[in-house]
């Protein structure tokens, strides 16, 4: 009996792939999932949940608003992870997917095997299982909980995990499964969340009145460098969460040319703030942080210049833990245009 129910009930995920859910992401969106077969184990039934938008099940403190960008790993070999479990359905929900839903399905897909199906179903979850139809009865209390495939991931559009639908009470954790979110895995999550603002570095002289030879002094400001946290948690599961800080460390130049030197001393002073205005006493010196320009532009297009800053990323968690996570960069690029000064010696 036990390989007959692992096998209908595995139809009856595969049986659900097909079917797109709406429900209110960690975000605050109201996202569209599909979701996707997943593997049995243990008798229950499977699903697993790819999030087209968003991060189902997970909540980001701040929000994404999208108007600053996002950081990106300077280590090639990492990457968030995968999959993750989170709440999927409230207790109504989970018993509204199947009576309106699933069991119909069940008939469509496989109508030879449609009543075995729905009795493992019963069985498992139904008015006389020991979850009591669905846990309909304790809905406040807590909520059934699935894997979801993370879209950040670089193999988001396509992963997916094997999958348990398991209840966990609102005041406890989840069990001891393989993708269970820990304060750690939680930071991972969050680390793609973390939204940098959209820095410019000022020039003098200005972009587009570059002088040969002329060294130019680049600065941004404190208040365009502060640093930025998220906060990732459970939706529903307060006791459990990692907030991530994203500090800024120093700004990397790039002139745009091999016909320029480049100084670097760009890191963030003690006030918040990069490098500094150029001041008149400044006159016939290099910048710390800066460069100059040895070829005009006039014959070839202005330069691209960039300025990326640095930002050291680190995270601590609802248990104490804590670690530091790959840097982050996130640069601005201008044209920059060099003009060449002609004197007559006498």
């Amino acid at each position: 009996m036990r390989k007959l129910t692992v096998g209908l009930l595995v139809l009856t995920c595969a049986m659900a792939a097909a079917a797109p859910a709406f429900a209110e992401g960690g975000n605050g969106r109201w996202e569209s999932r599909e979701r996707v077969h997943g593997t049995h184990k243990d008798g229950t039934l499977q699903s697993a949940v790819r999030s087209e938008t968003g991060l189902g099940g997970v909540v980001f403190d701040p929000p994404h608003s999208g108007a600053g960008g996002s950081l990106s790993g300077r280590q090639v070999n990492w990457s968030p992870p995968p999959c993750y479990y989170a709440p999927r359905w409230s207790a109504s929900e989970f018993k509204d997917w199947w009576d309106n839903y699933a069991k119909n399905q069940a008939y469509k897909t496989d109508p030879d095997n449609a009543p075995a199906i729905i009795d493992a179903h019963d069985e498992t979850y139904g008015e006389n299982s020991r979850y009591e139809d669905h846990n309909i009865g304790r809905e406040d209390e807590g909520a059934w909980w699935t894997v979801h495939s993370n879209p950040n991931h670089p193999d988001g559009s396509t992963v997916s995990c094997e999958s348990q639908i398991f209840w966990v009470d609102h005041d406890d954790t989840p069990p001891p499964h393989p993708n269970s979110p820990t304060p750690e895995m939680l930071a991972e999550l969050a680390y793609a969340e973390v939204e940098i603002p959209d820095v410019r570095a000022e020039l003098s002289p200005a972009a587009d009145a570059q002088k040969v030879n002329l060294a130019t002094w680049v600065w941004m400001d404190a208040s365009d460098l502060a640093p930025v946290s998220v906060t990732a948690s459970i939706s529903g599961y307060s006791q459990l969460w990692a907030t991530v800080t994203a500090t800024p460390s120093r700004v990397e130049l790039d002139a745009g040319t091999a016909d320029a030197t480049v100084h670097d001393g760009c890191a963030v002073g003690a006030d918040g703030a990069v490098g500094r205005p150029y001041a008149s006493a400044d006159a016939g010196t290099a910048p710390a942080c800066g460069l100059t320009y040895h070829r005009a532009t006039h014959d070839r297009g202005p330069y691209p210049f960039s300025a990326t800053v640095v930002w050291e990323v680190s995270w601590e968690g609802s248990d104490g833990s804590g670690a530091t996570l790959p840097d982050g960069e996130f640069g601005t690029t201008q044209d920059v245009t060099v003009q060449e000064i002609q004197t007559i010696v006498r």
